[in-house]
């Protein structure tokens, strides 16, 4: 049938986009579901007013906090997610982040997995996603197999000389995992010119390395993948057991479609993916999807980019 797939991604962001260009070259009939469209590339790209004062790329949405007061999230509905306004900082998280983490409000529960059981997969991400960086500079790192695939972005002036200070200081200033496709070594044919519009601002020559285009675009060079985009997932439909997800039902353009697969992927970001899961209530699970637990889509956290470890 025509809307029956293999595998069904929703969203086409960091999760869902990698996903997509790594199943890609199985063969299977796989589908991505975005909500949005393609981020037009324009001249307001680059603006500092268009983006952050106009917010020309910011969902439109409403959302209300806990005591039901409006706002505008910080949300972005196009392919590629929120990487395509990130600033392609991409750390792994350390090791002890998988553990058991005291805080001031709590404790963290341990992961049922360990740092070891992703460190292959974070090298393989660091290859897809061009990452620049010198490892056994920042003494907070984790074990890494390999070195980074690219060398460390270099300082500018003021930055270097920063830098330079603070070593002489006794601390461990280091360079910033990022990843963009620059060519310091023959910057004629660099696709990054170095521009002072990233963290923030999408990338008007593509060479910010984000999940359009180093996942979705070479993913859809093979033929058994479809994108649809503007195409919102709505519920998703168990079988009658509720033990597995049985159909998608999607808002496409304000006509309803249901999609069927064997595998369904819910990758919709941290919010929406809650959001989706408890909309899907249902006889069999009526707290939502996955939620035995009754945690679904509470205690969010993130680590900042505020990094203070300086000795």
């Amino acid at each position: 049938m025509a809307n029956d797939y293999d595998i069904i991604i929703i969203g086409s962001g960091a999760g869902g986009g990698t996903l997509a260009r790594h199943l890609a070259p199985s063969g299977k009939r796989i589908l991505i579901l975005e909500r949005g469209g393609w981020l037009p590339r324009e001249p307001e790209n680059w603006s500092a007013s268009e983006v952050f004062i106009a917010n020309r790329y910011t969902s439109k949405d409403t959302w209300r906090d806990k005591h039901g007061k409006a706002f505008q999230p910080g949300v972005h509905y196009f392919v590629g997610g929120a990487t395509k306004l990130y600033g392609a900082a991409l750390y792994r998280l350390r090791k002890e982040d998988f553990g058991v983490l005291k805080h001031q409000d709590g404790i963290s529960p341990a992961w049922p997995l360990g740092y070891e059981d992703f460190e292959s997969y974070y090298t393989k991400a660091e290859r897809m996603y061009h990452v620049h960086g010198a490892r056994g500079e920042d003494p907070t790192e984790p074990p890494c197999s390999d070195p980074y695939p690219f060398p460390a972005v270099s300082h500018e002036p003021r930055i270097q000389q920063l830098s330079d200070d603070l070593k002489r200081a006794g601390y461990h200033p280091f360079h910033s995992p990022c990843g963009i496709m620059l060519n310091e070594a023959n910057r004629p044919y660099s696709p990054c010119v170095r521009c002072e519009d990233c963290d923030g601002f999408p990338c008007l020559v593509q060479a910010k390395s984000d999940a359009e285009v180093l996942g979705v675009r070479p993913a859809l060079e093979h033929s058994n993948v479809t994108l649809l985009t503007n195409s919102q997932v709505l519920k998703l439909n168990t079988n009658a057991a509720g033990n597995s997800v049985s159909e998608v039902v999607v808002d496409r353009d304000g006509k309803t479609e249901t999609f069927r697969a064997s595998i369904v992927v819910v990758s919709a970001g941290a919010a929406n993916s809650a959001r989706l899961l408890l909309m899907s209530a249902n006889d069999k699970h009526p707290n939502g999807l996955a939620n035995g637990s009754d945690q679904v889509g509470r205690n969010y956290m993130y680590r900042r980019n505020t990094r203070r470890h300086l000795g």
